[in-house]
């Protein structure tokens, strides 16, 4: 057994050791896919074109070409002995090829580098299906891993106590024996499906290390955040048969435009010459002689009308057929891309129909935890059933979401690139999140088989009691008036754990800040004896324009005296009415953002939109980019989505892009906004719990945590919504 042999075993028996998986991002493997079989084959076959290529460009234009010969010859002019003469004789010279001779050179330097140009595709395609073909085993991996974590759940409740209370119940007379039986035939089911999960799992394991061509031990995956496909068109689709087929219809073009002397065959020549005459039998009398010749050479075919004409057809012909090729070929993926892009929709909509599915589902579990005390009668069968229900509802959930990231791969394939934005689906269930309610029936069936244990009977638990939250917060507030004179103020600001304030002064608070300072100054210094820091939160978007620049600059003039800890600039271009968000604009944003750093006496921040986080959403501008080369100190990024593993994908992305630069990440709780990115409409239980998830997968050394919009609407949030 070879050592790769050795590990690939230990990796598949350690699958099921207790220990904790370490977290692997698919992005953690892209690196090893250079050394996949199909990459190195393409790499292989584009080193062998390229090598072609320059040896045709070596052979083109000047040849150098030479000869060296000997003769023998009778003078019948001379007297004897000394009519017989030996002539050795050598020639060199240089020949350029002309006509039809330098065409077919240029043709050969042609056929070669379209030969470069398709294998180029081929390999850049293999790396780009290489990672495709990776992230499919990933998503395999991620699907079995789930399945299996909700079955070993279920399975467990079996052996914790479901069993012998069902059987108590039947014994009692209050459980039917066929009851029974189903009962226990859902628990039978789940066992043979941890089978196929185990074995999926392994499979999906043993076919990323043959990608990788590395051992890798058994991880918990992550599912990232999918990328929109939805306004995608047939006319992004992109394959390398297409391609490659463009390429041939260029180069055959190429040639009839290019080629006007096919088959006559023409070169000028230069030689030098020369040698001795040595007379028999007297070499002592040898003669030297020496000449040159430049001369024009051709040849051609009699019929070389004919000749012409035919090889013009020929051409023609071959272009037609890769032109019709192509039409087919084009047609045919087109309507494959709009058949799987209309499943992916169904998809789509199956995975919420499915979310709202595992809600109710999750709700009826709830309801029958919290009946168990205060109800008679068959309420135990009902939760356990509810339970039954839950746990293949959940099972379903995964699988569409499995089967809706893994059509997202294979839509990939067709498309040379994808547009920014998150996919408009509900957002993932986290796995904790998911598999929560096995997880306190467990907690119940222990404690009904222990009475010992120390867990609290359902009635016992307080609805409204709240987790503990270790994560700290950066606040907007943006009433600052409202706030100053509350005494309560700063003991509700440590209760949330707010580390920072982003402070707003309204136009009339800023001239009050000027002439009496004494009520701000007084607010930061409670802020400071509080370990609270405070920074001085600007947003008006028309300072964006150029003649309304100035503003911005002589308020920052105006206040430098008071000792904010930083400025913090919230001017966003798509809220500045009738005026087009283009490239010139997002400059002047910029251009902004780089003259308020100029003159400001603190460090400078900005909160951006997420879609700034990428070139290709901002008309080629890197705002980023921008902002680090100007002394940005710190990016908010304001991504407002309760999809938390979009969220973090889309930070993780641009904080491993911009290491030199810091980040926070902005969270809304405003009621206004749509569920799916606001946590307005989500009970605070679910809010805590994605925002320590988020705290969890963002903790890097340049991720400053999270910041909440805003004050106002996290004081009604608290006051309205149920843990």
């Amino acid at each position: 057994m070879n050592i790769y042999g050795f590990f690939l075993i230990l990796g598949l028996g350690a699958l099921t050791a207790p220990a904790e998986a370490q977290v692997r991002r698919l992005t953690e493997f892209h690196s090893y896919l250079d050394q996949a079989a199909s990459v190195l084959k393409t790499k292989a076959d584009l080193e062998a074109q390229q090598y072609h290529l320059q040896a045709n460009e070596a052979q083109k234009g000047w040849e150098v070409f030479g000869t060296i010969g000997g003769g023998y010859q009778k003078s019948p002019f001379a007297r004897e002995p000394f009519g017989r003469f030996f002539d050795p004789l050598a020639r060199i010279g240089l020949r350029y090829p002309l006509l039809g001779s330098a065409e077919r050179q240029d043709r050969a330097i042609s056929d070669a580098a379209t030969q470069v140009q398709i294998e180029t595709i081929r390999h850049d395609w293999s790396k780009r299906l290489a990672a495709l073909v990776m992230e499919e085993n990933y998503a395999a991996y991620w699907s079995a891993q789930k399945m299996l974590g909700l079955t070993e759940a279920y399975i467990h409740l079996r052996n914790l106590g479901v069993e012998k209370v069902l059987q108590q119940r039947n014994q009692t007379g209050l459980l039917l024996m066929s009851d029974y039986f189903e009962f226990m035939s859902a628990f039978e089911r789940a066992e043979r499906a941890q089978l196929e999960f185990i074995d999926n799992r392994d499979q999906a394991l043993t076919r990323i290390m043959h990608l990788t061509n590395i051992p890798i031990a058994p991880f918990e995956a992550i599912k990232p955040g999918l990328s929109s496909v939805a306004r995608e068109t047939s006319s992004d689709v992109k394959q390398p048969d297409l391609m490659i087929l463009q390429a041939q219809i260029d180069h055959l073009r190429k040639i009839r435009e290019t080629e006007h002397w096919q088959g006559i065959d023409s070169d000028v020549s230069v030689v030098a010459f020369g040698g001795p005459a040595i007379p028999h039998p007297s070499p002592e009398s040898t003669q030297f002689g020496y000449g040159g010749a430049v001369g024009f050479n051709f040849r051609m075919p009699l019929e070389i009308v004919s000749y012409r004409r035919n090889e013009q057809s020929r051409l023609g012909s071959q272009l037609v057929s890769f032109q019709t090729e192509f039409s087919r070929r084009e047609q045919e993926l087109d309507l494959e891309f709009k058949s799987m892009l209309g499943r992916y929709h169904q998809l789509v909509q199956q995975i919420r129909f499915q979310h709202t599915r595992l809600d109710a589902a999750r709700e009826s579990v709830r309801e029958r935890y919290l009946r168990l005390h205060a109800l008679d009668g068959d309420v135990i069968e009902k939760y356990i059933q509810a339970i039954n229900t839950y746990y293949r509802t959940a099972l379903e959930y995964v699988e569409a979401e499995s089967e809706q990231w893994k059509l997202h791969i294979r839509l990939r394939q067709f498309l040379s690139k994808v547009s920014n934005g998150a996919d408009p689906v509900n957002p993932q269930a986290e796995q904790s999140t998911i598999i929560e309610p096995l997880h306190k029936a467990r907690q119940y069936f222990e404690q009904r088989t222990n009475p010992s244990a120390q867990t609290p009977r359902p009635h016992e638990q307080s609805p409204t009691q709240p987790e503990a939250d270790p994560t700290q917060y950066s606040v907007y507030l943006w009433n600052f008036g409202e706030i100053q004179a509350r005494p309560n103020f700063w003991k509700k600001a440590k209760k949330l754990r707010i580390k920072r304030i982003l402070l707003s002064l309204n136009a009339r608070q800023i001239n009050a800040a000027v002439s009496k300072p004494a009520p701000i100054k007084n607010f930061l210094q409670n802020a400071r004896r509080n370990k609270i820091s405070v920074e001085l939160l600007l947003g008006d978007p028309y300072w964006i324009l150029p003649e309304e620049r100035p503003h911005l600059l002589k308020i920052i003039k105006q206040l430098k005296h008071l000792h904010f800890d930083g400025l913090h600039l919230d001017i966003e271009p798509e809220q500045l009415n009738e005026v087009q968000v283009d490239k010139n604009m997002l400059e002047e944003f910029v251009e902004t953002i780089r003259k308020a750093a100029a003159v400001s006496p603190w460090p400078v921040a900005a909160s951006i939109h997420h879609r700034y986080l990428s070139p290709e959403s901002t008309h080629g501008v890197c705002i980023l980019c921008q902002f680090a080369k100007i002394g940005v100190r710190e990016v908010t990024v304001m991504y407002y989505s309760v999809n938390v593993a979009n969220v973090a994908a889309a930070m993780q992305s641009a904080m491993q892009q911009f290491p030199d630069l810091r980040f926070s990440l902005a969270q809304s709780l405003e009621r206004e906004l749509e569920p799916e990115n606001s946590y307005a409409h989500k009970p605070q239980a679910t809010f805590r719990r994605a925002m320590q998830q988020l705290q969890n997968q963002l903790q890097a050394p340049n991720f400053d945590g999270l910041a909440i919009q805003s004050w106002k609407d996290w004081e009604a949030y608290i006051d309205e919504n149920p843990f």
